[in-house]
């Protein structure tokens, strides 16, 4: 599965209606047919496999498979309408004497909670222990937010149908998908925004390289405002310097310098003045700041700074009782990167259960004119133009304390050495998430080791 980019629903249905008007409904259904028996001649010829329809287009997909290879396969098929009487007994027969049950009852079109004989239907399936093909998506999952609409199949394998859809990659939905594979329906590409991808190796571009004759100066300064939390300052200047940024400076009001006795000897450790702010590449305040620390320094030091500025942690909570000043003031600004958890988010925008995660972003982004890194297992990325990532990369191990903090250092450091927010923001998320694969990595101590590992693989 090499596509990297993914399409929502509006945007498929228009590819499909464009489609449809220069050929015919008929000749769509016959092209995703074709391809489902391909499949199933690949994988299941000799298997005997029940096909169970709802009453939509997935329903047909699945109806109009079966009447093909009926002659040929060993099929069955189940065809119901959540209106009228269902024979679950007779279901049951079906599955206990099948060995493959492709799911064709609700496609992406879905947008209403399962219950009632539906949901009896999806749990039979779910306890058949029998493996489950899904078609273009498991029956109870929203294709654009990942939803689970109260329940859902639990696939194997899912047979994206035409393109891929962001729900497959954002919570809950990723649990569920099991192994997609891409089903090419040769529908026109939609040409209108959002333009979402998946960040891939082949997607990250411009990573810094620098030849011999070159000095620390020359690869960039990130300077970080440092609080009452020390350790989460420190990871952030450290994992940029990994990241290959020449220095790091933390710089803390006086009260709080006792804290940063222990620092990592290659970072600069000094009291605030105005002119830290000078002859700096990259601000990064937030991690570890404290949420006593007050807002209206908090923005005159970010306005004061005229390089790219990342915002994180507290530098985000603290303006929670402060929402129209904080997303005024930011749409001022320019070369911004706002990097908030989800709890973080909602303190400062207006999360919408209405809209998909991806949607909550962009809509945050739009506000501001500026970048938002919605992190998570399925972390968002955002801009203004209708630019989207998503990440689908990072494993587990990155549940741990400081795991943001490394992804700011990370983030500056790259920024330092003049790479676009455009390009690093998404290579950040894709080293970060390339260190966290190795089993041996467990805290982030570990994982800023591996940070020049990860960056030198790119560069190959």
């Amino acid at each position: 599965m090499n596509q990297p980019k993914l399409y929502t629903i509006n945007q498929i249905k228009e590819s499909e209606n464009i489609y449809i008007k220069k050929n015919s409904l008929n000749k769509l259904f016959d092209n995703a047919t074709t391809k489902i028996i391909t499949f199933i001649k690949k994988n299941y010829k000799k298997k005997k496999n029940l096909f169970v329809c709802g009453p939509g287009n997935n329903g047909m997909d699945g109806k109009l498979t079966y009447n093909k290879i009926s002659d040929e396969y060993d099929v069955s098929i189940f065809t119901f309408d959540s209106n009228n009487k269902i024979n679950l007994n007779k279901f049951k027969n079906l599955i206990n004497n099948t060995e493959i049950i492709f799911d064709c009852i609700f496609g992406i079109g879905l947008n209403k909670k399962i219950s009632g004989n539906n949901k009896k239907i999806i749990e039979l399936i779910n306890k058949s222990n029998k493996k489950i093909v899904a078609v273009d998506i498991p029956s109870g999952l929203h294709g654009d937010s990942g939803e689970r609409m109260n329940t859902c199949i639990v696939a194997d394998i899912t047979l994206a149908m035409g393109f891929l859809k962001p729900g497959y990659f954002l919570h809950p939905a990723k649990e569920f998908i099991g192994k997609l594979e891409l089903l090419d329906l040769g529908l026109p590409v939609p040409n209108f925004k959002p333009n979402i991808k998946l960040i891939k190796k082949k997607n990250i571009k411009n990573i810094p390289s620098h030849n011999s004759n070159i000095n620390k100066y020359d690869k960039g300064h990130v300077l970080v405002i440092g609080g009452e939390m020390a350790g989460a300052s420190r990871l952030v200047a450290y994992s940029s310097r990994k990241t290959g940024c020449g220095l790091s400076t933390i710089s803390v009001e006086e009260k709080n310098l006792k804290f940063y006795s222990q620092t990592e000897p290659g970072t600069i450790i000094k009291i605030f003045n105005n002119s830290d702010l000078i002859n700096k590449d990259v601000l990064v305040i937030g991690p570890g700041l404290g949420k006593s620390f007050k807002t209206k320094k908090l923005l005159e030091i970010i306005d004061s700074f005229h390089g790219p500025k990342i915002l994180d942690a507290d530098a985000i909570s603290i303006f929670e009782n402060k929402k129209k000043q904080f997303s005024k003031f930011l749409m001022k600004q320019k070369n911004f990167i706002l990097t908030p958890h989800t709890g973080e988010f909602k303190r400062v925008f207006n999360y919408s259960k209405k809209l998909s995660k991806l949607n909550n972003c962009l809509e945050a982004s739009k506000l501001i004119g500026n970048c938002v890194l919605l992190k998570g297992n399925d972390s968002v990325i955002a801009f203004p133009d209708e630019s989207i990532w998503i990440n689908n990369l990072a494993n587990q191990n990155l549940a741990t304390a400081g795991s943001g903090d490394v992804l700011c250092g990370i983030i500056a450091g790259l920024l330092a050495q003049k790479m676009t927010i455009e390009d690093a923001v998404p290579a950040s998320l894709f080293i970060q998430s390339k260190i966290s694969k190795s089993k041996k990595n467990v805290v982030v101590e570990d994982f800023i080791g591996e940070i020049p590992i990860a960056i030198n693989s790119l560069k190959k």
